[in-house]
């Protein structure tokens, strides 16, 4: 059939990227053809990451943060992390012709949409359009499927300032999540209960994330993929990368202790993780990819989501309290133990594809349309 899926594919981070990458390839494999629904053009998703929009263009909320950003933070540290998104967003343009796009009026050869996977769902996002990922205002009529989807620290009560939204979640055919907190909110609101299911990165064969990359580092580094670190931790990086020789390279992100901020698509992450010497993360998708390329590695459990991974694929003797010298330098100095790692993330997969199949086919039972594939 054709899908049209409805996720964060061109947000300026890896992990958007790759969970869209990871979806589209598993769906390819079941036979079908796979559309993503295009939210915002490239000129349009530039300028809301580096707050280049003008001022009467930007929401009320949008306009609180530019000010609180402007009078709090460093205005030399916002114009470096300006200056490497810009450095960065060739690279993804690249990427996302992987992509093939649908503006949502264009949907009307479309036997479904697949909403999903990532924080979707969050109302605490302001980057967000949640009422877009979930169809509020297109794709009538149409066969809908959330899969995997995940509504990251919204509550409950958050939902209830929006009737739409709402009204377009009871709307869908199946839901199926990335994590409980999410499968309360979704039975509160829909009066079902929803399966679980993981990230589509752990639902693919790993190679596919090797296929197109091109760069490779020289020498021995030590990956740190953050979004923010403490000083306590920066300095207990810093230590340890200075007593084994190594230099710290950061991808997608620029961090103040990194000795290279590699520009690169997210392509190439996979062998960015898998050429490093060891790789430290406190990311939900640094996590998987850790997991499932990464020799040596250390998460720090910074949100739910990824102490819940770490749990359920048995890898607790990777998860860094971001205190420990000394568990730390167990932790990098300890190879993982693959055999146990591949074992429990393939049990993961194939519950979790299961899963999606059967809440296909009955999407397709319940449209009384032939959604299989061509």
């Amino acid at each position: 059939m054709k899908i049209a899926v409805v996720t964060v594919y061109d947000g300026l981070n890896f992990g958007s990227f790759l969970q869209a990458y990871a979806m589209q390839a598993y769906l390819k494999e079941q036979g079908h053809q796979v559309y993503f629904v295009q939210r915002m053009t490239e000129e349009e998703n530039l300028a809301l990451f580096t707050t280049r929009k003008p001022e009467e263009e930007c929401g009320f909320v949008r306009r609180i943060w530019r000010t609180c950003l402007k009078y709090t933070v460093n205005r030399k540290r916002i114009q470096r992390e300006n200056r490497y998104y810009r450095s960065q967003f060739p690279y993804y343009q690249e990427a996302w012709k992987q992509f093939r796009l649908r503006r949502p009026g264009e949907l009307s050869d479309i036997d479904c949409l697949v909403c999903g996977s990532d924080e979707i769902w969050n109302l605490n996002n302001l980057n967000l359009d949640v009422p877009f990922y979930a169809c509020a205002s297109y794709g009538s009529g149409k066969a809908k499927l959330a899969a995997a989807v995940s509504a990251g620290n919204a509550q409950r009560e958050d939902f209830d300032k929006y009737p739409r939204l709402e009204e377009a979640i009871r709307g869908f055919d199946e839901i199926l999540v990335r994590d409980r907190h999410t499968g309360e909110i979704i039975k509160e609101i829909t009066g079902r209960a929803p399966e679980l299911v993981c990230d589509p990165t752990l639902m693919v064969d790993r190679a596919i994330f090797r296929k197109h990359e091109s760069l490779k580092l020289p020498g021995n580094y030590m990956l740190v993929y953050t979004y923010g670190l403490t000083e306590a931790q920066s300095r207990l990086l810093k230590e340890f990368a200075g007593k084994h020789g190594y230099r710290i390279v950061s991808a997608c992100m620029d961090i103040d202790i990194a000795d290279e901020a590699v520009s690169a698509s997210p392509l190439d992450f996979a062998g960015l993780v898998a050429g490093a010497e060891c790789c430290v993360t406190t990311t939900f998708h640094g996590t998987i990819f850790s997991l499932l390329f990464a020799k040596r590695f250390c998460t720090v459990a910074k949100y739910p989501k990824i102490s819940a991974l770490i749990e359920e694929v048995g890898a607790q003797a990777h998860l860094w309290d971001g205190e420990s010298a000394e568990e730390l330098e167990k932790m990098l100095e300890t190879e993982a133990d693959r055999e146990a790692l591949d074992g429990k993330l393939e049990e993961l997969k194939s519950r979790s594809a299961d899963r999606v199949n059967r809440a296909l086919k009955r999407v397709e039972e319940k449209s009384g349309r032939a959604l299989g594939p061509e």
